[in-house]
């Protein structure tokens, strides 16, 4: 079977949230009335989500559920993304944070844009109208700070280039080639396809609702050297030192 979409679930110890999280994508998918595959890519988990995803695979069939394992040691978010994007077989994919906050009614949304040309749809969380009452303080500060930076050093205003969730081309993302390990990878995206001359369109919507503390894998000083890491790479690509 052929799938237009592909939509990809980075999972560590996420037993709590994920079945939400399906439910949700079901009744989405279910009202696009296209083929759609689920890739879920877990780090190890030793809370029971394996097996819950499994329960669920059988339950929602329309979501054509497959389940990968990656030995943790060394499944940082950015391996996990490639992972799934490289089994996945759809046109385009789709990343899905497994936490039941993203605004998956949005995707039938990224898909038609992805339909009309564009290569990368962006989830903004600070544009007019996003809903960022579920952010922490410190996070939308740092989150501004790098979104000067990126104007500064690129020459463009991305309002949101980390947020996880998020819609591309497939083919055009992996040609690009996808390196990162941790959660830069999602800046690393956003920017090769950028400096590559690709479409990125960008919606606003953000968390529906706060962040669980045992959810809560996001740790600002461990992501930092990559995220600054990743910018830089950028600006060097601009002055000739290729990326990609």
């Amino acid at each position: 079977m052929s799938f237009e979409t592909s939509i990809v679930i980075p999972t560590l110890d996420d037993a709590a949230t994920l079945e939400a999280t399906v439910e949700r994508l079901n009744r989405v998918v279910a009202s696009t009335n296209a083929a759609a595959e689920v890739i879920v890519v877990d780090a190890g988990s030793r809370d029971g989500t394996l097996i819950k995803a499994a329960e669920l695979a059988d339950r929602y069939p329309l979501l054509h559920m497959r389940v990968l394992v990656r030995d943790q040691a060394r499944s940082g978010f950015g391996s996990l993304v490639r992972l799934g994007v490289a089994y996945a077989q759809g046109r385009f994919c789709v990343l899905v944070m497994p936490d039941a906050r993203d605004p998956l009614e949005l995707i039938p949304t990224m898909i038609s844009h992805l339909r009309s040309g564009a290569h990368l749809v962006l989830c903004s969380r600070y544009q007019v109208g996003a809903a960022t009452l579920h952010l922490p303080r410190r996070f939308v500060g740092y989150q501004r700070i790098y979104r000067r930076a990126i104007k500064l050093l690129l020459g463009v205003d991305i309002p949101d280039s980390t947020y996880g969730f998020r819609a591309f081309n497939r083919t055009f993302v992996q040609a690009l080639g996808i390196t990162g390990r941790r959660m830069s990878v999602c800046s690393e995206i956003t920017f090769k396809v950028l400096l590559a001359g690709g479409k990125v369109d960008h919606l606003p919507g953000g968390p529906t609702g706060p962040m669980l503390q045992q959810q809560s894998k996001f740790r600002l000083g461990n992501e930092l050297a990559g995220y600054a890491l990743t910018l830089a790479r950028a600006r060097l690509h601009g002055f000739g030192l290729p990326w990609f």
